[in-house]
């Protein structure tokens, strides 16, 4: 069993989009920040780690880190013994830094099981998370509002509001990082509004492509507007928006502890196909 990291990402990308495209909704993230970085040269302009594991010349693991966030492992109909445990060696023999870890349950679970008995460092759960797909949307929007994309003008509201979303969300934005993501949102073209009687009531961004879906995120309505339907209708407006585009299905995460969002999606057609659980390791 052979662990490296490639270092072109074309060539990675041959590699491993097979691999990926057998669970593509649970890879949508793994996926996603590949389509970018492959279609994008500036993507990744501190670097991508690109990892994966053969066996006998064969692919069997992919795993990828875009510092300094997440390492990312993939989600594999039978992942072969003693594979995370190679991975584990690997970064830890090649001194490459682990700040968290996110992917399928069993994996990640490995991994942190492994690093400790390797090193003697712990971590901890940040979130478990449910993995979502949609195929077609079963609650229409409410025709009392419209689905707009956002425009330069919506740029401060745009920020506030990603940076309140992490906060509920604990998953921490700076304020400066909150206005950057703005700024490539409504670049991109991604981030839409939900408008009722002329005001923006709640928001949501088409965050990621693979080959054939699409990964909804930032989905988010401040606490005056709640309890009005208005995600509901956001969410369901652009994922039927997408698929009309041409994607055959629509994806998204969830933290798991939170029935809301959990029965928001439910309502509109999205339907759990994994898991996904995020452990983070102290600073050192």
């Amino acid at each position: 069993m052979k662990v490296k990291l490639e270092t072109s990402l074309h060539t990675y990308m041959e590699k491993v989009e097979g691999l990926l495209l057998k669970n593509e909704a649970n890879n949508n993230l793994m996926l996603g920040l590949l389509d970018r970085g492959f279609n994008n040269v500036n993507a990744y302009q501190e670097g991508v780690h690109l990892g994966i594991v053969e066996n006998d010349n064969e692919i069997i693991y992919a795993f990828m880190q875009s510092p300094p966030n997440h390492w990312i492992l993939a989600d594999v109909d039978q992942l072969e013994e003693n594979v995370i445990e190679s991975i584990v060696l690997f970064l830890f023999e090649n001194n490459y830094d682990v700040p968290s870890v996110l992917g399928p349950n069993d994996a990640v679970e490995k991994f942190v099981e492994s690093r400790a008995h390797l090193t003697g460092k712990r971590a901890h759960v940040q979130m478990n998370q449910l993995i979502y797909q949609l195929d077609e949307v079963k609650v229409p929007p409410n025709l009392n509002g419209t689905l707009k994309q956002a425009k330069d003008k919506h740029k401060t509201l745009i920020a506030k509001w990603l940076y309140q979303f992490g906060v509920e969300a604990n998953m921490y934005i700076s304020r400066l990082k909150a206005e950057t993501m703005a700024t490539s949102y409504i670049d991109n073209r991604t981030i839409y509004l939900w408008e009722v009687d002329g005001k923006v009531v709640s928001m949501v961004n088409n965050s990621r492509k693979t080959k054939n879906g699409v990964t909804l995120n930032a989905v988010y309505t401040p606490d005056k507007y709640k309890r009005n339907g208005y995600a509901t209708s956001a969410v369901a407006a652009l994922s039927r928006k997408l698929l009309a585009d041409g994607y055959k299905f629509c994806s998204l995460y969830t933290d798991a502890a939170n029935p809301t969002s959990n029965s928001i999606y439910r309502k509109i057609g999205y339907y759990e196909i994994g898991s996904s659980i995020v452990y983070e390791y102290e600073a050192t």
